[in-house]
């Protein structure tokens, strides 16, 4: 079956037209656009029958699981021990909140992307936190995420609380992991390219 996704938003259409074409490009789909200004066909061939998948279907991120580090502790997510991080930094900045929205809106899309290429089908859940950083590297200005899953902050509670200790905040400490696998990672995404690279996930015990 022919699968025809619909990606559906209340913005002008010019300011748009370029990220939909080139995400239709990448995924090997045929594109046309029309001769009038503002029409976009997007045409695939039926073989039988087609499912339509609107953008409001599509799994999104919670803004409220992510937090912008200030430039003073940006480099506290560089010390990761089981993954490469951005290098060399030349100088860090703190991301606008329309450049965190902007990156996460674009996130799931490319997560799943990486993780089709790497041969991984299972159903990667959204359900994970995100610590960013703004740096300069190779003169260029990007945001480095650092994703953790959920359950890393309910291990930390027990273990924390065995110690009777408090649980740092992890929206202003790094939080990270010798190993882990996968559901630990760190990207990079350049906001004025709006493209993510060097996706880098934690390897196993």
């Amino acid at each position: 079956m022919t699968q025809i996704l619909f990606y559906l938003e209340r913005r002008v259409l010019d300011a748009i037209l370029p990220g939909l074409i080139e995400h239709t490009l990448e995924r090997g789909w045929r594109a046309l656009r029309g001769a009038g200004r503002r029409k976009l066909v997007l045409w695939a061939l039926l073989a039988a029958g087609a499912v339509v998948t609107p953008a409001s279907a599509l799994p999104s991120l919670d803004p409220k699981d992510g937090a912008v580090f200030p430039e003073a502790k940006a480099r506290d997510l560089l010390h990761q021990c089981s993954r490469g991080v951005p290098g060399p930094v030349q100088g860090t900045w703190t991301p606008s909140a329309a450049q965190i929205a902007e990156l996460e809106a674009r996130l799931p899309g490319a997560l799943d992307d990486v993780l089709a290429k790497r041969g991984d089908s299972r159903k990667r859940s959204r359900d994970f936190l995100r610590q960013y950083g703004g740096f300069i590297v190779g003169g260029r200005k990007i945001i480095y995420m650092n994703a953790f899953p959920r359950f890393l902050l309910r291990d930390e509670k027990s273990a924390y609380a065995d110690r009777h200790r408090s649980v740092p905040d992890w929206r202003s400490v790094m939080e990270g992991v010798c190993d882990g696998g996968p559901d630990f990672f760190g990207v990079e995404y350049d906001p004025a390219m709006k493209t993510f690279s060097h996706f880098e996930f934690n390897g196993l015990v």
